[in-house]
């Protein structure tokens, strides 16, 4: 054992390699940037909240604008090429949408009227189009906390090996600082993931203040959970697959194909998850779903699924996009929106016809 001094020196010589670690660092990447240190604000009671949701739909309509591409997200013959993945409501007033296209994954912002709570019948309109990635086009199910948006890119697959599971699995997490909802900044952080998907992410920044970072593989079929490092890497911390699901006794509904996945906060420290997802693609009906997720030692979490909630969508469906939003002037509020799959002329169903709004519904 070392003495007090021989400690003391020791922990001196690891500080001093710290800082010339740092030093390197920050001089061979001078766009090395910290992860934003704003997040949502914890959820006093989830359940409550999230049981306060209403079931049916209140229609938004979001005109795509002038700087929606002309060129993409104009093929209205199902399977979609390219269309919409993922929504999510930010700093009150703003809306963004991801989108997976041949040529770059994308994301739009939309400003709309409104304050903090429930936007009713609000409009509004996308004036910010950002690409998420050039190389991996598949821009997926994302999550806006705080400060920080988290998104899964995928590398590019047609819709048809999609179907036919021919697609290959490379896919990394990108990061983007939205303190200024319409000029998002994108982070040096990345999460690597060779042999994996990442079609649905979800973030949190917990009590210490590091984020913690929730990956969905193939549908969500398996999860992966990442916490961010002192040097804002990120460190997989625990893994979990669909089979070992629990359930509490009551809860209806089977485990799904999920399409946006959503981490929340309890005040107590209890996190928690939602995920969105259409039943079935023949018939079936929109869901939000309801998790507690609980990391363990021995690199597996444990997830239980504690309730689900049936959504009637007006124009929107939660095969295309669906999300959270905590309500940050009172956080025992959670709201939930959608939209479809592409710009349309009518929220009469989920099947779009060419047009130029996007129809988004407030649960």
């Amino acid at each position: 054992l070392e003495d007090d001094s021989g400690y003391t020196a020791l922990f001196q010589r690891d500080q001093q390699y710290r800082r010339q670690r740092s030093l390197l660092a920050t001089s061979s990447n001078s766009t090395q940037r910290a992860l934003p240190t704003t997040g949502s604000p914890p959820v006093p009671q989830v359940r409550v909240a999230f049981s306060a949701m209403s079931n049916s739909g209140q229609v938004i309509k979001v005109k795509k604008g002038s700087v929606w591409p002309p060129s993409h997200y104009n093929s209205y013959v199902p399977p979609y090429a390219e269309h919409i993945e993922g929504v999510q409501r930010f700093k009150g007033n703003y809306i963004a949408f991801s989108g997976a296209q041949s040529e770059a994954g994308d994301l739009f912002i939309a400003t709309l009227q409104g304050g903090s709570g429930r936007l009713g019948s609000a409009s509004g309109q996308v004036v910010k189009r950002v690409i998420v990635d050039s190389t991996f086009t598949h821009a997926g199910g994302f999550q806006i906390c705080g400060d920080l948006l988290a998104i899964g890119a995928e590398a590019q697959c047609s819709p048809f090996q999609r179907v036919l599971g021919g697609c290959a699995k490379r896919s990394k997490v990108l990061f983007f600082d939205v303190s200024d909802p319409l000029n998002p900044v994108k982070l040096p952080s990345v999460i690597d993931r060779p042999g994996k998907t990442a079609g649905a992410v979800g973030i949190a920044r917990q009590a210490n203040g590091k984020w913690l970072v929730m990956v969905g593989d193939t549908d969500n079929d398996n999860i992966d959970l990442y916490v961010e490092q002192d040097d804002t890497s990120f460190k997989p911390v625990a893994s979990w697959n669909k089979r070992e699901l629990l359930k509490d006794a009551g809860v209806e509904g089977s485990y799904k194909s999920y399409q946006n996945m959503n981490v929340l906060l309890q005040s107590d420290g209890q996190i928690f998850m939602v995920c969105t997802a259409l039943s079935s693609m023949f018939m079936g009906s929109d869901y939000f779903d309801l998790f507690t997720v609980q990391p363990a030692s021995n690199g597996r979490a444990t997830i239980t699924m504690v309730a689900s909630k049936k959504a009637t969508c007006h124009g929107c469906t939660f095969a295309a996009a669906a999300g959270i939003y905590v309500n940050p002037q009172d956080p025992s509020q959670l709201l939930g929106y959608a939209s479809g799959w592409l710009p349309s002329s009518t929220s009469f169903s989920s099947i779009p016809v060419p047009g130029d709004t996007i129809f988004v519904n407030e649960f």
